[in-house]
């Protein structure tokens, strides 16, 4: 499925990158955000396990850069998920969705940050919004 050797590098210097974050704080939440492999992860495969394709995997991964201006600059909590049990964690856990215009062509990002059970809370997963163009005026 990944045999594109394009992919495989751009992979490699995606995954070398992110493995220098370490962790970010973030102001708005007064702590720091982990960034560890199951954030990597679930770039790469959805919440089934299931890979996504490489076009999908290429979109998340190259977001990347976009994360820790996020994280840093965001001035409101978009969408927050109380603690929730989930079975396949075993544990509760809980989901921050921040969102910031970030980059150089003003784009907004949202990031999900995650905290299971009373550990760290982590980067989870990042995507681009759409543009507010759908209005129509008569």
């Amino acid at each position: 499925m990944t045999s594109n050797p394009n992919f495989q590098e751009f992979l490699r210097e995606k995954r070398a990158w992110y493995k220098t974050i370490g962790s970010v704080h973030c102001p708005i939440l007064n702590e720091n955000v982990i960034f560890n492999s199951k954030g990597f992860y679930h770039l790469r495969y959805d919440s089934f396990g299931k890979a996504r394709n490489i076009k999908e995997q290429s979109y998340k991964l190259g977001l990347l850069p976009l994360v820790i201006p996020v994280v840093k600059n965001a001035t409101k909590i978009h969408e927050y998920k109380k603690q929730q049990y989930s079975k396949p964690l075993g544990k509760y856990f809980e989901i921050w969705e921040l969102r910031e215009i970030v980059g150089q062509q003003k784009t907004i990002v949202s990031v999900v940050l995650r905290r299971i059970g009373n550990g760290n809370i982590t980067f989870l997963s990042v995507w681009k919004r759409k543009d507010k163009q759908t209005k129509k005026t008569i």
